[in-house]
């Protein structure tokens, strides 16, 4: 059964791919013989296409996976952004404005 820091645990995940456009859902199976029973999948809210726990059957995370799987979607983003330069201060000359050369 779920504990309540399970429980805790899942809605602070959840709050966490909300935050990046992400929803994780979590298998509706009742039957505890059911292989994608008590599992998750990361899903993006927009377009429903599954990131992350599809195979090899429908949910396949646990909540260290899903854990896991939004950290290194962040860290990805994160370095995505930071390549387009769009990190708060990129850019930054340290109060010398090149173009008034002075």
């Amino acid at each position: 059964m779920d504990t309540a820091a399970d429980k805790r645990r899942e809605r602070h995940l959840r709050k966490w791919a909300a935050s990046m456009g992400l929803t994780v859902r979590k298998s509706r199976a009742r039957d505890p013989h059911r292989m994608d029973y008590g599992r998750y999948r990361i899903e993006n809210v927009e377009t429903d296409y599954v990131v992350a726990g599809r195979f090899p059957y429908g949910y396949t995370l646990d909540l260290d996976a899903v854990a896991e799987v939004l950290e290194e979607l962040e860290i990805s983003r994160e370095e995505e952004e930071y390549a387009r330069g769009g990190l708060p201060g990129h850019g930054c000359s340290g109060g010398f404005d090149a173009r008034s050369g002075g």
